[in-house]
């Protein structure tokens, strides 16, 4: 498959939200500004533990509801969310409780402006509750060419989707990417780098996604990613019901690989 790597763009480039048409399936754009990454990351304070990465590349992730009212962001005192197994078969069907997102994330101007676009580009209604995550995946020498998420090609069981990089540390590799179909025959974006600050927004109750292993590129030294994860609506993760409007399904893992019988 061809590679697409982008660039990091300059400031006056950076993404308008009326600009991203909610006809296309999937698209990468530049959005946040260097000096906006690194409000955002600072905002989201100290990143907490993710058990579920004891399976694939070790996480660490703060996670927050959200939900906008009047052009003002509030935070939903949730930090747990459930994914139905049918949207994924390796870590799906079971609680998982995460640190929440300190005060100061939705006071961030670059969390807000992520927050904005992602509702302008997808026409989110007002008091609809949007799930956010921002975990960094640690990668080492011992862990290189490991599943970043412990899936493969798949849907989060949304209907909308944004993904942003916020940092590539010491690190090659881990190429997002958009396929029609769950075996990845047919490419929709091929394989691509997003660099620190490029967003990939997606209908994720049309299309599958998948991000391919990382390795470090200094073998001395550790490296990392980290990303910020949206998704709407976000009730059903609430209650860890399964979205009416999304019926894409997931692969199979063997029984033996399942996080809920292991929990």
């Amino acid at each position: 498959m061809q590679r697409t790597e982008l660039t990091t763009a300059a400031p006056e480039t950076l993404f308008v939200p009326d600009e991203l048409r909610e006809s296309s399936l999937a698209e990468t754009l530049p959005l946040l500004s260097p000096a906006e990454v690194s409000d955002l990351i600072a905002s989201c304070g100290e990143l907490g533990p993710d058990p579920s990465s004891d399976y694939f590349t070790a996480r660490t992730k703060n996670i927050a509801y959200a939900l906008c009212i009047n052009g003002d962001w509030f935070q939903i005192r949730a930090h747990c969310f459930t994914q139905p197994q049918q949207y994924n078969d390796f870590s799906g069907g079971y609680k998982r409780c995460y640190r929440e997102m300190p005060k100061q994330f939705l006071e961030s101007e670059a969390t807000k402006k992520a927050l904005n676009a992602f509702k302008s580009a997808y026409n989110i209604p007002d008091n609809e509750p949007i799930l956010i995550q921002v975990q960094k995946s640690h990668v080492t020498g011992e862990n290189t060419g490991q599943s970043l998420t412990g899936q493969g090609i798949h849907s989060d069981g949304a209907d909308r989707a944004l993904l942003i990089c916020l940092d590539r540390n010491n690190i090659e590799g881990a190429e997002n990417a958009i396929y029609a179909d769950l075996d990845g025959a047919k490419s929709l974006i091929n394989p691509c780098v997003l660099n620190e600050g490029h967003a990939l927004l997606w209908h994720d109750n049309q299309v599958f996604h998948d991000v391919q292993p990382a390795k470090v590129a200094d073998a001395a030294s550790q490296g990392s990613r980290t990303v910020l994860i949206a998704h709407y609506p976000a009730t059903q993760y609430l209650n860890g019901t399964v979205n009416p409007n999304n019926n894409l399904g997931t692969n199979l893992v063997q029984d033996s690989e399942r996080l809920r019988d292991k929990m």
